[in-house]
């Protein structure tokens, strides 16, 4: 694994989950959703924005918005899902969902 792909695997499996953790702390309010969700919007505006210019830039923000729409994901489901166990549940699955771009970068590499 080269310097770069081993970047990518920790900022994948431990920045991605420390962000969406840190998300899911704020409480599930309709004023929190709206921000996750325009926080979303800008980052892909500004990779679309980018995607000439910095590539690196470009990946980096469309990253920030999938961990952030995953938080965002998140937080919806405990606005309508109340109690400890769903809660729980929710976290769980949304640190899982936060390295899934990995996948798709390591394939990318694989067929290169």
């Amino acid at each position: 694994m080269g310097h770069p792909a081993l970047i990518a695997f920790v900022v994948a499996f431990v920045a991605g989950p420390l962000v969406v953790a840190g998300l899911l702390r704020l409480p599930a309010t309709l004023a929190v959703l709206v921000a996750l969700s325009l926080t979303v919007i800008c980052a892909a505006a500004l990779a679309v924005v980018l995607q000439g210019r910095s590539p690196l830039a470009a990946l980096i923000s469309f990253w920030f918005g999938w961990v952030v729409a995953v938080a965002m994901v998140g937080q919806a489901l405990r606005r309508r899902l109340p109690g400890r166990t769903p809660r729980r549940l929710t976290l769980l699955g949304a640190l899982m969902a936060a390295p899934l771009p990995w996948f798709g970068l390591a394939t990318a590499q694989m067929m290169d």
